[in-house]
């Protein structure tokens, strides 16, 4: 069985220009019941205003579970087809769905917005633009991406309506020629040419993304977190991540902690108090969202915006980022501190123990936070070897402490 068929709900039938396809929809990703009425308006929009004879290239950004690319890989046959999504659950999805419908991609990328293909240009460049993005990120992506647009070719978007006005104005600010706009239930959808766009600069995304920066304490040392569009707690820790750090300092009281592994580690907070008080330890990442990921890096400094942790003089170990827990080294770790991804429909609660017994030292510890409720489940699923040594609970959230000892 595929690890990965767990998160199937159902699959729906799709038709775009001629050709039958069928998606492959997931209970944790956008629109996991019907493929949504945006991405419908959008292909509608291509369909009747895009000229097949020159689609020899497709860029599909926020591929999610790939309906715009595949489709349009399918209906314009013999173009070559790149995706890309921040959420490597999504880049998996979008390669079962091209598999499914008999695409072969050139690449399926999880990477941020046009990250390390600025300069590079396409005859159809397409986004379901995430509005949760926040306003300078998307402002910053609708300029640019007219810039990824060839001489001959289109830039197609679909946004939801209250972005709606901003999202146009970005885009006609780049100095792309505007060819159609379509609105539907909620959603409007524009197309355009390259225009007047200009190439996007290697490199320059990262400081649109960032929103504040603190410091803040663990023990006698300091550390910073800046905080970035597009992640929670980017000016106060959750009641989970609070918990977490104060179990991860009980975790680690007697226990040299020379490895640590942080999954979903948000915007960094519990990895960077991690790092702050075990001086030199290397600390590695885990999670399918490559923006948590880059940003925790970042505050860890090794990121693109890293810097080193205030009064510390050691320059960070480099930071080894995973998608996925099975990707990780066995036996390699002292600590993991792990948030679970708790998604309705799926049941991830024994890989996340088998997992963590898998990687963790002997005498190692896991420390987990999550809803009490969820808890309470996830404590029954607890496997022989781990010993309980602390929890605790606040305003329905709950955070434990277990030791590996065999």
């Amino acid at each position: 069985m595929n690890p990965f068929d767990i998160y199937v709900n159902k699959t729906v039938p799709l038709k775009f220009r001629g050709a039958d396809m069928s998606f492959e929809l997931s209970h944790a990703l956008f629109s996991s019941f019907d493929v949504d009425q945006g991405s419908r308006l959008l292909l509608k929009a291509v369909a009747k205003n895009v000229d097949a004879s020159v689609v020899g290239s497709i860029l599909d950004v926020g591929s999610g579970v790939g309906v715009l690319g595949v489709a349009c890989a399918r209906g314009y046959p013999g173009a070559s087809l790149r995706m890309r999504d921040r959420d490597a659950l999504a880049c998996v999805f979008s390669v079962r769905n091209a598999k499914r419908n008999k695409v072969v991609p050139v690449s399926v990328d999880r990477a941020l917005f046009l990250d390390g293909i600025e300069g590079e240009r396409f005859d159809l460049a397409l986004c379901n633009v995430p509005a949760k993005a926040g306003p300078p990120v998307l402002d910053r992506f609708l300029r640019d991406l007219p810039g990824a647009v060839s001489e001959r070719g289109y830039g197609a978007v679909v946004v939801v309506e209250p972005i709606a006005e901003a999202s146009l104005a970005s885009i006609v600010a780049s100095g792309a020629e505007m060819v159609h706009a379509e609105r539907g239930p909620g959603h409007s959808a524009y197309v355009f040419r390259r225009g007047r766009a200009a190439d996007a600069a290697p490199g320059s995304f990262w400081p649109a993304l960032e929103r504040s920066e603190q410091t803040l304490r663990a023990g006698r040392s300091s550390y910073r977190v800046k905080g970035y569009w597009g992640l929670p707690e980017f000016d106060t820790p959750s009641f989970a991540t609070e918990m977490m750090i104060g179990m991860c300092e009980n975790a680690m009281a007697g226990l040299l902690t020379r490895r640590a592994l942080v999954v979903n580690p948000g915007v960094g907070r519990t990895a960077g108090y991690i790092r702050a008080r075990a001086k030199g330890a290397t600390i590695d990442l885990c999670g399918r969202d490559s923006l948590a990921l880059a940003a925790s890096a970042a505050n860890l400094g090794s990121g693109p915006a890293g810097a080193r942790a205030d009064g510390d003089s050691v320059p960070a170990p480099a930071v080894a980022a995973y998608a996925f827990t099975a990707e990780l080294p066995d036996a390699s770790y002292d600590l993991v501190a792990e948030q679970p991804d708790i998604t309705p429909r799926v049941d991830t609660f024994d890989s996340c123990w088998s997992e963590a017994a898998r990687v963790l030292k002997r005498g190692g510890s896991y420390v987990s936070a999550m809803p009490s409720a969820a808890m309470d489940r996830f404590e029954k699923r607890r496997p022989k070897g781990f010993v309980r040594v602390a929890e605790r609970k606040k305003k329905g959230f709950a955070c434990a402490a277990w030791r590996l000892e065999s």
